[in-house]
């Protein structure tokens, strides 16, 4: 069966899908949970631990209206494709990046992780809705308390997962 006709036949898989991924788009509201492992790892003042908290949320913002712009022109799997390839761009740049390089965390991680949440959550939103016509706000609430869990999600992810593997391991598993 071909791709095209799964997803035809199951809609609930596109939901599903996109509410696995949008328990990743929460990473702005789970900083918290990073804020400490990420000043010990890299070596990094509470400052410029806030500095990379920052430029993740700047990113974000910037990130919806240029998400928005590339799905109008180029559709919501081309939004969901460069989304993924940020996110993962940005938290596999935290998890190589040297600790003497702590001060590049912000723009390492920040601005490809907060561009990349951008552009996945309104996409995903869309074909959500795209696939449930007559069930819109089903669907719209599926996905919507999908991305409400994230911070919980990735919160409780992390504190089990840093221990054992420190922040870059974390990194590595949420990339």
């Amino acid at each position: 069966m071909s791709s095209s006709r799964f997803t035809a036949a199951h809609p609930w898989a596109i939901l599903a899908a996109g509410a696995c991924i949008q328990l990743l788009t929460g990473l702005p509201a789970a900083w918290g949970v990073f804020q400490q492992p990420v000043m010990e790892e890299y070596a990094l003042a509470e400052e410029a631990a806030a500095l990379a908290f920052s430029v993740l949320i700047a990113a974000y913002g910037v990130g919806c209206v240029l998400g928005g712009f590339l799905q109008d022109r180029r559709g919501p799997r081309c939004a969901a494709l460069w989304g993924t390839a940020l996110l993962e761009g940005g938290l596999a740049g935290a998890a190589l990046l040297p600790s003497a390089w702590g001060w590049a965390m912000p723009w390492v991680f920040s601005v490809p992780a907060g561009l990349g949440t951008a552009f996945l959550y309104p996409a995903i939103q869309s074909c959500a809705q795209k696939w449930y016509q007559g069930r819109k706000g089903f669907a719209t609430g599926i996905i919507g308390a999908a991305a409400g869990l994230s911070g919980a999600f990735l919160t409780l992810l992390v504190r089990t997962l840093a221990p054992r593997w420190g922040i870059r391991g974390a990194f590595w598993v949420l990339g």
